[in-house]
């Protein structure tokens, strides 16, 4: 009983902040598909602060009663604070979906179509709620040969960008 309850006090509470993004480059519809996947009590709280709503306002995402402008207010929120820049062009996000499963939230944007030759990414998702935030960014694309290339980096306040051309390896 002590155990379940136990971990009934972590889904509501973490002590650690993290996110994860993968970032997957599709050569067939020439897009960048993006997975983010956060804490739901975190991204409650980011949508709380980067849009002013005030404390009484009921966000309860993945709930019957969910906040009508909830994927509207996700879409500005990752805009704002997820960049991706191909090419030296700084790429819009296309709302996908989401999906709550209880403490953790799926999102899913889209970039329009683009060419996979540059790219640089800043990831400062939470920045703002907290100061021990670390945004993990998966990235996965083809090389020039039609090769697997893929990147894995922790991001935080220190270094919240990266900057990846995907080249042939020399194996």
């Amino acid at each position: 009983m002590l155990g379940i309850l136990g971990l009934m006090a972590f889904g509501l509470s973490h002590d650690f902040h993290f996110s994860r993004t993968d970032m997957r480059w599709s050569p067939e519809t020439q897009t960048v598909q993006t997975t983010i996947r956060v804490f739901t009590d975190d991204l409650e709280l980011a949508l709380r602060n980067h849009h002013r709503l005030d404390e009484g306002m009921k966000i309860w995402l993945g709930d019957g009663q969910e906040w009508p402008s909830a994927d509207t207010a996700i879409l500005g929120w990752v805009s704002d604070l997820l960049t991706l820049d191909v090419n030296n062009e700084v790429l819009s996000w296309q709302w996908v979906g989401k999906e709550v499963e209880l403490d953790v939230t799926y999102l899913y944007v889209e970039s329009p179509p683009t060419q996979s030759t540059h790219w640089q990414i800043t990831n400062r998702l939470f920045f703002p709620e907290f100061e021990d935030q670390v945004n993990e960014v998966y990235l996965q694309s083809r090389d020039s040969l039609g090769q697997a290339m893929e990147r894995r980096e922790m991001l935080n306040w220190d270094a919240p960008t990266l900057s990846w051309k995907p080249v042939p390896s020399d194996d």
